[in-house]
């Protein structure tokens, strides 16, 4: 899947303007994918409130350039960081919880993060939002989609070799333990609390960075255009399709779902309303009870079969 991701970047020249438009977004969708996975995925946390920590990530980078003119190469750490204090806050207060008392939630600090994004209209701008004029690399924005695709395919070969390296490292067995038996886990001495905050944190931390990223490649955020529950769906129904709890998940689920549902929005999206999120449920239901651990899981399993026939 590297080998694929680096074979990508040879692809921009052969390109027009609206084919890179999609990759841009196939990977953003893909990274933010592997955020969510982390808790979502690898903990067994359904967190379905991570459009909060986007929304997070957005402001605190876009706030600092507005008011400090500080560049978002520096700002996209610090909405990190706000993010990933967030998401431990959410750990503290949630994370006790479980199925879908945890994901309920998460939804229900998202619905806040909304609240107080517009009613603070004098730091955020309310529901006007915020628009990011600033054209140049010092700013993150460009003026072609070429630059977009390769900042969001850096952070999307990014995104996989963080899970490669968190799938093997001692927390990440940590958390995927208590993913398969929470109980059995705190019996063999696993601080089971510590664990969850922790990896709530880093989940938010690395969605907040991605809120950076969509903030300077659309140019404008609002809170009820960035903090809704169909963007954090969004990123749940393509992790879990792909395969949540793999490092390739995210981008599998990422280059079959955005491009389908950007086409249908473009060609119906004007006479069916709501047409992407019907698109996600259905897919999303086909897979679990077709694929349960997803695309990528049903291709390990078939080829793994198919090795095995071979050898016999």
């Amino acid at each position: 899947m590297i080998a694929a991701l680096l074979l990508a970047l040879i692809l921009p020249p052969f390109l027009d303007e609206f084919s890179l438009a999609i990759l841009v977004q196939v990977f953003m969708w893909a990274y933010l994918a592997m955020a969510w996975d982390v808790i979502g995925g690898y903990g067994g946390q359904f967190s379905l409130g991570h459009a909060a920590f986007l929304g997070l990530g957005a402001y605190t980078s876009t706030l600092l350039l507005e008011n400090f003119g500080l560049t978002p190469w520096v700002g996209i750490w610090i909405a990190g960081i706000i993010a990933g204090a967030a998401g431990a806050l959410v750990g503290f207060a949630s994370l006790r919880l479980r199925g879908p008392f945890f994901a309920l939630g998460t939804i229900a600090f998202a619905e806040l993060t909304q609240l107080l994004l517009t009613y603070l209209k004098d730091i955020t701008g309310g529901p006007l939002g915020i628009m990011i004029n600033e054209t140049g690399f010092e700013y993150m924005v460009f003026d072609k989609q070429i630059y977009y695709y390769y900042l969001m395919l850096a952070f999307a070969i990014f995104g996989i070799l963080f899970l490669e390296y968190f799938e093997r490292s001692k927390f990440g067995v940590a958390l995927i333990a208590l993913r398969e038996d929470e109980d059995a886990a705190e019996a063999v001495g696993i601080d089971v609390y510590r664990v969850k905050v922790l990896g709530a944190a880093i989940s938010a931390f690395l969605t907040g960075m991605g809120g950076t990223l969509y903030a300077q490649w659309i140019h404008y955020i609002r809170p009820d255009t960035l903090v809704r529950l169909d963007f954090s769906t969004q990123i749940v129904a393509i992790d879990v399709v792909g395969g949540a709890g793999s490092p390739y998940g995210g981008i599998i689920g990422a280059l079959i779902l955005v491009p389908i549902s950007l086409y249908l929005n473009a060609l119906f999206g004007g006479m069916i309303a709501g047409l992407s999120i019907l698109l996600y449920g259905v897919v999303l239901l086909i897979v679990i009870v077709l694929m349960p651990g997803g695309i990528y899981g049903f291709l390990r399993r078939f080829l793994a079969r198919r090795g095995d026939h071979a050898r016999g």
